[in-house]
């Protein structure tokens, strides 16, 4: 069974938010195993840049590989509800609506 208990900051390693125009808005963060604190998995969550919706979330654990959600998902997916990384979120979605308008005005 999974703990729905919200990690300590400490579990998290490293956190990107960035953008790809063929994609979307990228999450990214390094989650410390919760069972083997030498192991860290990549954590990935893909949003869409105009709803702001998950089309996309894949992680390195064992449960990620094949498909099934996991903990480290859930970790990710409650950080992005934070201010700090709204913030970032939405930072990243201007810059890439303003790159998208430059390239339409191009033609």
């Amino acid at each position: 069974m999974i703990s729905t208990q919200i990690p300590s900051k400490s579990m998290i390693k490293r956190i990107d938010v960035f953008y790809t125009l063929g994609q979307g808005i990228v999450i990214s963060a390094d989650v410390q195993s919760r069972t083997r604190r030498d192991v860290t998995h990549y954590s990935r969550i893909v949003l869409d840049p105009l709803s702001l919706k998950v089309v996309k979330a894949t992680c390195s654990c064992e449960a990620g590989s094949f498909g099934k959600k996991c903990w480290h998902l859930k970790v990710l997916e409650q950080l992005i509800s934070s201010e700090e990384i709204k913030e970032k979120i939405e930072k990243a979605r201007q810059e890439m609506m303003q790159i998208e308008e430059d390239i339409a005005s191009w033609g």
